[in-house]
């Protein structure tokens, strides 16, 4: 090793130690000493144990070992492993105590031990060190004592939860305590103790505190879908939203009647969604160093949360706190006794008092009194969508889907509205091979899925909205046929339409008689219809498939025939040529059963599902059958796949 490594260590230490058993106190502050450390070759030597863990890579990182470099992936770090991230990138580092050090874009560092313990050199970028609450609470018994260096002097903390941020600037250290009690040393000795909510500039020459500046974050409230309202602190009365926004203060209440709210944070990605039927009190929103702070008091209903990438985020409820060190998408619920709290993506951490439990991605927590939080998974949405392009979704009250990929492990998922994924949905964090989502009643949601290194996994994109209209305009169709000696072909798809017969209007008479009959079989007609003018209207079904006769004779007011009828050709021809699938039954809203009819017809080269079975479909693409409901509420979800097409779902809810 050069001379001029021990003097670098010298110069650059920042100290944070941990220790095993009984809280240890802080030591008192010294200059940082030269440190010899044990010589090694560039290569790993065998049966030596890892130092640390990466866990989590995201975006462009590289690992520099042994002098070659390559693309980062989770594994082990050995002594000499340098890790540097790009302009998107992120690692975190796992330790055998369980504390964690987290290390943003445009960062390097380097993983060394000396004679007290591990060391983590920091030549630029910033790290969160973390020591939970678990370790603090005696939890796990491994010592690890970790120096992290940067050229300004050094940071102690004990073995009490905490959370430190450390950035190293061009001319100086900047020292962000967020949780716990920390003492800083600048290189020429001169020692400052800082907690919670103070933030320290180390200089070569100096440690200067201040108090971490707080800063109020204005807070628009929009009406996202439908009736939205705002209530004035102390004001007895509710005002609709305006449609450019209402700016809250401190103390302002917000309901959602018929639709939803829409709270966004002023320079943040942040934004809260207030579900129908919910309300709530907004007590402050604030801005300390990195972290953005909102007090909210959730009185009754839903509140959705995407938390911004990039900040830590605290949101702060009755007796329930949620904290995430990045990109989230929670959704919030009030229930008679405290919450429920579900991470569609994301990892949080929940915080009552001095407990601190962790949630993760696509796990749902309820909190009641002060019993330990129950986490359980979460079920994938009953609509599954595979990540494919241009999937079509025909619904009307479906709540939510689940957007589903193949590879399993940890990804980055980013869900949108637009192709250019700039108005996100949600962002973070996921594990489990899928995400629910929010099904919008009109519009559409592109996804992709990255691997923590950046590389895609999957993709796709589906778009959302009423049934469409193909089956009521076959419903309203309907045909005119004249009298004449010509034969009328009506090809139909669906069920057979209404028809209006038709003749020349005759003086003298004041209404006209139709009578329909089955070719060959003059002997009874299959349907009789009157009207007062020479427009007869027949419903729709009542003439099946096949060939008919048919007449309309003018009739006086004393029901004598002004002249005779002139039998006419009608023919009836299904065409299963539709273009879409039609599903007559069931109806959307009607009440369930332990079983439901379903009856409609597909287009001639389609197969069919239902609830994910396959559905049999007779000769002429028709099916009438019967099914098990499934879900709460009940619905049916019929699924069409067709040859070089994207699938389209055409989902019925029902009571």
């Amino acid at each position: 090793m050069s001379s001029l490594r021990p003097r670098l260590l010298s110069a650059l230490c920042l100290l944070l130690a941990t220790g095993c058993g009984e809280e240890e106190p802080l030591p008192a502050a010294s200059p940082p000493a030269a440190v010899e450390k044990p010589a090694r070759g560039p290569e790993v030597d065998a049966g030596v144990e890892a130092l640390a863990r990466l866990t989590t890579v995201t975006g462009e990182v590289r690992l520099e070992r042994g002098g070659k470099l390559s693309p980062a992936t989770t594994g082990p770090l050995w002594r000499g492993d340098a890790v540097e991230t790009g302009a998107d990138g992120g690692v975190t580092v796992l330790f055998a105590d369980g504390r964690t050090v987290e290390v943003g874009p445009e960062a390097r560092f380097l993983l060394d031990e000396d004679a007290s313990g591990v060391v983590v050199a920091v030549s630029r970028g910033f790290v969160l060190s973390r020591v939970p609450a678990e370790r603090a609470q005696g939890k796990s018994s491994p010592r690890v004592q970790l120096t992290v260096l940067t050229p300004f002097g050094l940071t102690r903390t004990g073995s009490d939860a905490s959370e430190v941020r450390v950035e190293v600037g061009q001319d100086e250290g900047r020292v962000e305590v967020l949780l716990g009690t920390v003492e800083v040393v600048a290189k020429n000795g001169k020692s400052v103790r800082a907690t919670q909510g103070q933030v320290l500039s180390v200089k070569p020459e100096s440690v200067t505190t201040r108090v971490l500046e707080l800063a109020t974050v204005q807070v628009t409230v929009h009406a996202g879908s439908g009736r939205a309202e705002w209530r004035q602190k102390g004001s007895a009365r509710w005002r609709g939203v305006d449609r450019d926004g209402e700016a809250l203060k401190a103390g302002d209440s917000v309901r959602a009647r018929q639709g939803s709210a829409l709270l966004r944070l002023e320079g943040s990605e942040s934004a809260l969604t207030l579900s129908p039927g919910g309300e709530l009190v907004v007590e402050g929103v604030e801005r300390r160093g990195s972290t953005d702070e909102a007090r909210l008091d959730l009185l009754k209903g839903e509140l959705g949360l995407m938390l911004a990438p990039g900040r830590a985020s605290r949101v702060v409820l009755p007796g329930l706190s949620l904290e995430s060190d990045g990109a989230a998408r929670l959704d919030v619920r009030r229930t008679g006794d405290g919450f429920t709290v579900d991470s569609r993506v994301g990892d949080v951490t929940l915080v009552r008092g001095e407990a601190r439990e962790s949630l993760r991605a696509g796990e749902r927590a309820t909190v009641a009194g002060a019993a330990t939080a129950r986490v359980e998974t979460v079920e994938q949405a009953p609509l599954v969508l595979a990540s494919t392009a241009g999937q079509q979704v025909f619904h009307k009250r479906l709540s939510e889907v689940a957007l589903t990929w193949e590879e399993a492990g940890e990804v980055r998922v980013e869900v949108a509205s637009d192709a250019e994924f700039k108005k996100p949905v949600l962002v973070g964090v996921a594990r489990r091979g899928f995400v629910n989502v929010t099904a919008p009643a009109k519009g559409a949601l592109y996804w992709r899925v990255r691997r923590p290194e950046g590389s895609e996994v999957a993709r796709g994109s589906a778009f959302f909205g009423p049934e469409r209209s193909a089956k009521g305009e076959l419903g309203r169709l309907r045909n005119r046929v004249p009298e004449g000696p010509e034969k009328t072909t009506i090809f139909f798809q669906d069920k057979p339409p209404a028809i209006t017969f038709t003749c020349q209007a005759e003086p003298g008479a004041a209404s006209y008689k139709v009578a329909v009959y089955r070719s060959g079989a003059l002997g009874q007609p299959v349907a009789e219809r009157s009207a007062s003018s020479p427009q007869v209207p027949l419903e729709a079904g009542v003439l099946e498939e096949g060939s008919f006769v048919w007449s309309i004779t003018p009739l006086a007011a004393n029901g004598q025939p002004v002249r005779g009828g002139r039998m006419s050709k009608l023919e009836l021809v299904f065409d299963n040529s539709v273009p879409t699938l039609i599903v007559n039954a069931p109806r959307e809203g009607q009440r369930a059963g332990r079983r439901v009819r379903v009856s409609g017809v597909a287009p001639v080269d389609a197969k069919l599902f239902v609830n994910g079975r396959p559905l049999a479909l007779d000769s002429k693409h028709r099916f009438d059958t019967w099914v098990s409901s499934e879900g709460r509420p009940p619905r049916v979800v019929f699924k069409m796949s067709r040859p070089g097409a994207p699938d389209v779902y055409s989902v019925r809810t029902l009571k």
